[in-house]
């Protein structure tokens, strides 16, 4: 059984619900048709009829679980971010969240370089460079960083957070056709299954980034891939009895409903944490963005200004 394969298998459990029922009532079913010696055709007809509008509903339990989005379609923008993370990361920060695929950009270190060429450089545009630009390199690389890491943890999250999902379904769709199955042995157990969606994904406050200009985001990401120890969320356990078919489908919708609250749980975490990066980079646009250098507006008559312009070096 695969979650691609989820709409024939909830198909399979109303039919094999009224099948079950019946027999269980002592009907017997050969052939696709049911039978029992002590009626006649017409009052056994009234019989299916019954029963199959009893459990009709049972396969559109499943409806709003079709189509959940497939988590290998985060990949590519999660495999972007990484290689945007990689470009932005100097080795700057506290970051052991969400580093799977992410690498240090020795090019970045090449601001030092820089800073021993104007070491001698004075003027309002080397204040201007020293102060906004130089000093402030590796924090607000080290910001943004920090929140493409955000953006790629969130795309993990929703990753892991559906892959769980499309895989509790249909192991509840898997256990429930067994339990149907079974339902007329000597001794039907209960079934039980893990639901495991909020679980899957964590949420943690880091503050980013050094030298006074440190950002609180919070970090989502998937719990499995993590290379920090994040404790994961218990998986809830959801069982239901199977000694007949009317208790084995109030177990599947009480299954399903908690399998939904998971979702949305999981999502909401997701998107708080969105909203958080939004709001960082909100309010902190000087901690993120460099500030424009004042040469970028110089015109040929102030650009060799000593106030505004070029300036001049010692020596």
């Amino acid at each position: 059984m695969s979650y691609e394969q989820l709409a024939q298998h909830a198909a399979k459990l109303e039919q094999s619900a009224v099948i079950m029922d019946m027999r269980q009532r002592g009907f017997t079913y050969h052939n696709g048709r049911f039978s029992d010696a002590s009626m006649d055709d017409k009052t056994v007809q009234g019989a299916v009829d019954a029963t199959v509008a009893r459990f009709s509903g049972v396969a559109d339990l499943f409806t709003p679980f079709l189509g959940m989005p497939d988590p290998d379609a985060f990949t590519p923008l999660r495999d972007t971010l990484a290689r945007v993370a990689s470009t932005l990361n100097s080795g700057q920060g506290e970051l052991p969240y969400n580093s799977a695929s992410v690498l240090t950009n020795p090019e970045l270190g090449k601001i030092d370089d820089v800073k021993g060429l104007v070491k001698d450089w004075y003027g309002g545009a080397a204040l201007n460079f020293k102060d906004n630009f130089l000093s402030k390199w590796y924090p607000i690389t080290s910001n943004q960083f920090a929140l493409v890491i955000a953006l790629k943890g969130g795309i993990e999250a929703e990753a892991a957070l559906w892959r769980e999902a499309r895989k509790n379904v249909d192991d509840l769709a898997h256990k429930a056709q067994a339990s149907l199955d079974a339902m007329l042995d000597c001794n039907p157990k209960n079934v039980a299954l893990l639901l495991t969606v909020a679980g899957s994904i964590f949420a943690i406050g880091a503050s980013v980034a050094s030298g006074g200009l440190a950002i609180g985001l919070t970090i989502v990401g998937e719990a499995a891939s993590s290379s920090a120890a994040i404790p994961m969320k218990d998986p809830e356990k959801v069982e239901f009895g199977g000694k007949n078919v009317a208790e084995i489908v109030s177990g599947i919708q009480n299954g399903l409903n908690k399998l939904a609250q998971q979702i949305v749980d999981a999502e909401n975490v997701v998107r708080d944490a969105m909203n958080n990066a939004l709001s960082v980079l909100h309010q902190n646009p000087d901690r993120i963005i460099a500030p424009r250098p004042q040469l970028a507006d110089a015109t040929p008559a102030t650009v060799r200004d000593s106030t505004v312009g070029l300036g001049t070096a010692e020596g």
